[in-house]
């Protein structure tokens, strides 16, 4: 499975946002269609979930994950109108905050990717790894879901 995620930066501060009944704060994006192109993906996600037309300006990094077949790709994008209004049905939050003070409550690979895109290195290519602990707990609640 393919996923797209947007760093938008609006006067040094970073984009979060939030989804209804998750209390953590992540990037802009999420899966693409079948087929789809990762840059033109992260154009329509970001025009679907926020409201606002951007464009593409680097690729921050791709990041896969050990035992998974899911691959990332982190993008940053600009605002083609600067201050765009945003709306989203997605996502019941959405603020910006300071690249040096980021909240405590966000997903540990998007701060990875963020501290890539801070770092002005990119592209990156990188593999997460797991604890195996995890995944058999994730492959025995997939196991019993099945079941049921």
């Amino acid at each position: 499975m393919k996923k797209a995620y947007a760093i938008v930066i609006r006067n040094g501060l970073i984009l979060l946002v939030r989804r209804q009944g998750v209390p953590v704060w992540d990037l802009p994006g999420g899966d693409l269609l079948p087929n789809e192109n990762e840059r033109e993906g992260i154009q329509r996600l970001v025009k679907e979930q926020l409201s606002f037309d951007s464009t593409i300006e680097d690729l921050i990094g791709i990041y896969t994950k050990e035992h998974h077949d899911d691959v990332t790709y982190v993008y940053k994008v600009k605002e083609q109108v600067s201050q765009s209004k945003m709306e989203s049905q997605d996502y019941v939050a959405f603020n910006f905050f300071d690249l040096q003070n980021l909240p405590l409550n966000i997903y540990p690979e998007r701060h990875r990717q963020i501290k890539d895109y801070k770092s002005r290195r990119y592209p990156v290519r990188l593999r997460f790894k797991e604890n195996r602990w995890l995944i058999r707990i994730e492959k025995f609640i997939k196991e019993r879901k099945k079941e049921k």
